[in-house]
């Protein structure tokens, strides 16, 4: 494993997330970024870069490991689809908006045609 001086293993916290990662691979760790100020889960599988996902959280808490699960690749397929259901929302929706536009553009013409 590399040395990182701006970086602290995190070994135990107040809620356990270093140990119930551990739970979910023996290959996780926590590493927090002193420089960057930034909580990360790292590997020990992948090598030489260990990192594997950086928190979005300032503290470290259940959170780390809803999103460390989910992100997991045996939850890929779940998290493809909830993307195209997402950018099909989108999409209906700006199909929507675009017919709407082009109604009250149709009559707003039609009203100065028939003046």
């Amino acid at each position: 494993m590399r040395r990182y001086s701006h970086k602290v293993k995190i070994t135990h916290d107040v809620f356990d997330i270093a140990d119930r990662l551990k739970e979910i691979s023996p290959d996780y760790f926590v590493m927090y970024d002193t420089e960057l100020g930034r909580f990360e889960i790292h590997s020990a599988a992948q090598s030489p870069d260990t990192l594997s996902l950086v928190l979005p959280y300032d503290t470290l808490d259940c959170r780390a490991v809803d999103l460390v699960i989910s992100t997991r690749k045996e939850h890929m397929a779940d998290r493809i689809r909830e993307m195209e259901e997402h950018n099909a929302r989108l999409e209906r929706e700006a199909a929507r908006r675009a017919a709407e536009r082009y109604l009250t553009e149709g009559e707003e013409t039609s009203r100065r045609l028939s003046v």
